[in-house]
């Protein structure tokens, strides 16, 4: 006779079972589907987005739901998403092409996660959806369960596998045949990962995992001590090396993520954060204003150099979005007292749904990437800020959608109208390949031409060295395109924007070791100094590593200084002498080449 409690168990744990096989066999239907024809291509869109967050949405609410009650709280979810999926995909020629931006579907993902809890407690508990405590309980709940349950999915095929190994010894195949049949070994896979939900929510599961929140805490500390490090070097280091790039955004922007993480955890592990850890978070939470500013920052400043790309707009509604939680952060950890852990809890609360709200609007026509990054583009060219060779002319293309394409037909007018024959030749180029890497092999070749209007208009250093057009045999065409431009945005008496030194620059004091520092003007009005390593061959020149800057480099110049260290450099008022390495002074300026 059957036992009742196993009865019972079973029973509980039929429906977490049920929804996971039944959503391993929609996923793949959807598969199964992907090159169909049957429904248009806005359908099958709409049809994904449905099933995926619906289903996501479910797993992760059943267990402190009842089935019927996390399928109604699931459909709460996946019907807003959907439409905004669908909003989204109305960027691009075919809907489904918006599968080709990564960005877009993670922004769905994190709203499906961003909503879960909230709504997992408007229907368990209505009068508690919007405490920090039962919120922050329900997600790091949710995230357990969901990691138990993949775990558990990990080591059921890890044991099949070695379990078919073993059968295959005396010739049984019966598991091969069943992983074989993809349907059934995708519901087997869902119902697996139901049945480890169900476990996890036998043992309790519906908390947040207290192991966890402290060895979390246990990184406070240490976080703590590397951001107050980084802040505290900032005054000396200075930031113009390290700034401008999307990396050194997105590593600001990450580190952010991680202490609004840790400040969150100790807030929920202690009603009132005290000792070393308590002090710790509360200088996280203060520190998060600067961290985030700078990340913003970080992207303007590649905005100012090369316009706005999707990414980049991405990158700086996120960064500002982060900039938001830092100034909420900071205000309740600098001026709210004794109490601020209390002010802080209830901030996060509505910092969570405006940052719900503005990933919303990434996906709505208010935040077009494609739309905004095709106007800037255009609009650098015509100004004459830009050349054809630093466009993103195939991104355009191919994956920034209909605003991309509708941008390549203004730039093809353009070039009609001006005559510009080299960004003709580059629109083409960029239709037609099929891959990034096709148009950069097109694009590798250089004239003679190119090579002979460089030395035209590039001043060299000595004057007796000056190099030959053959000496810049294997340099990519973008590169002598941005040199000439920068040699172009002439000095205040006339003289060329740029210079060549050439001399013993390298490890070696060898004289006979042919190198050179190219330094020329770029960026608006010419405001920014780059400097370039080239070494002189045999077969052409050759880039070298990267250069490092001294003292008075890593600080913003302005446009004067940089005039006035070309002009002194062109006047030949410079020197080269061993450092631990040979370096070239120029006035208050010291350039080191690395390998």
């Amino acid at each position: 006779m059957t036992d009742p409690d196993t009865a019972t168990l079973l029973r509980a744990r039929l429906p977490m079972v049920a929804l996971g096989a039944g959503s391993g066999f929609a996923f793949w239907l959807l598969a199964r589907s992907w090159d169909q024809t049957v429904l248009p291509e806005a359908g099958f869109l709409a049809v994904f987005a449905f099933l995926s967050s619906f289903c996501g949405a479910a797993l992760a609410m059943i267990g402190p739901l009842s089935l019927a009650r996390a399928l109604r709280g699931a459909l709460w979810i996946a019907l807003p998403i959907t439409g905004l999926m669908l909003l989204a995909g109305t960027r691009y020629e075919v809907a489904t092409g918006l599968f080709d931006n990564e960005v877009l579907v993670l922004v769905a993902v994190v709203l499906v996660a961003i909503a879960c809890p909230f709504v997992l407690l408007r229907m368990s508990q209505p009068g508690r959806w919007m405490r920090f405590a039962d919120l922050s309980s329900a997600s790091w709940g949710m995230l357990f369960r969901l990691s138990c349950g993949a775990g558990f999915v990990l080591v059921f095929w890890i044991l099949g596998f070695l379990s078919h190994a073993l059968l295959d010894l005396v010739n049984i195949t019966l598991l091969e045949d069943i992983a074989e049949i993809d349907w059934l070994a995708l519901m087997l896979s869902g119902a697996v990962f139901g049945l480890g939900l169900a476990v996890v929510q036998d043992l309790g599961g519906s908390g947040a995992p207290q192991l966890l929140f402290r060895l979390l805490s246990l990184l406070l500390i240490p976080v703590a001590l590397v951001v107050g490090l980084f802040l505290a070097a900032i005054p000396v280091q200075g930031l113009s090396s390290a700034f401008g790039q999307l990396s050194s955004a997105g590593t600001l922007m990450a580190m952010a993520l991680v202490m609004m993480m840790l400040v969150c955890v100790a807030l929920t592990w202690q009603q009132h954060p005290s000792g070393v850890n308590g002090a710790a978070a509360r200088l996280l939470a203060g520190a998060l204003m600067l961290v985030t500013g700078l990340a913003v920052w970080a992207v303007l400043m590649r905005v100012r150099q090369y316009g706005w790309t999707p990414d980049r707009v991405y990158a700086l509604w996120f960064a500002a979005v982060l900039l938001l939680h830092g100034l909420a952060y900071a205000g309740c950890a600098v001026f709210g007292g004794s109490a601020w852990s209390g002010r802080l809890r209830r901030a996060a609360v509505g910092l969570a749904l405006v940052t719900a709200a503005a990933l919303a609007l990434i996906l709505t026509p208010v935040v077009d990437a494609g739309r905004i990054a095709a106007k800037s583009q255009v609009a650098r060219v015509l100004a004459g800020e830009a050349d054809a060779a630093e466009l993103p002319l195939w991104q355009m293309a191919h994956r920034w959608g209909t605003a991309g394409r509708d941008g390549l037909e203004q730039l093809a007018d353009y070039a009609e109208a001006s005559g510009n024959t080299d960004l003709t030749t580059r629109l083409q180029e960029a239709r037609s390949a099929a891959t990034y890497w096709e148009l950069a092999a097109d694009v590798q070749d250089v004239t003679d031409d190119l090579r002979r209007d460089l030395l035209e208009v590039m001043p060299v250093q000595p004057a007796g060295a000056v190099p030959t057009p053959e000496d810049f045999r294997g340099l990519r065409r973008y590169q002598l395109v941005r040199w000439i431009r920068g040699c172009k945005q002439l000095l205040p008496d006339g003289a060329a924007g740029c210079v060549l030194v050439r001399g013993p620059l390298g490890v070696s004091a060898n004289a006979a070791d042919d190198q050179a520092l190219l330094l020329f003007r770029e960026g608006r009005n010419g405001a920014q100094l780059e400097s370039l390593a080239l070494r002189f061959g045999p077969d052409g020149a050759e880039m070298l590593g990267s250069v490092l800057l001294g003292e008075a480099a890593r600080t913003e110049q302005t446009i004067a200084q940089v005039e006035a260290l070309l002009a002194a450099a062109q006047a030949g008022r410079f020197e080269i002498s061993p450092a631990r390495q040979n370096t070239l002074k120029l006035g208050d300026l010291e350039v080191l080449i690395t390998p």
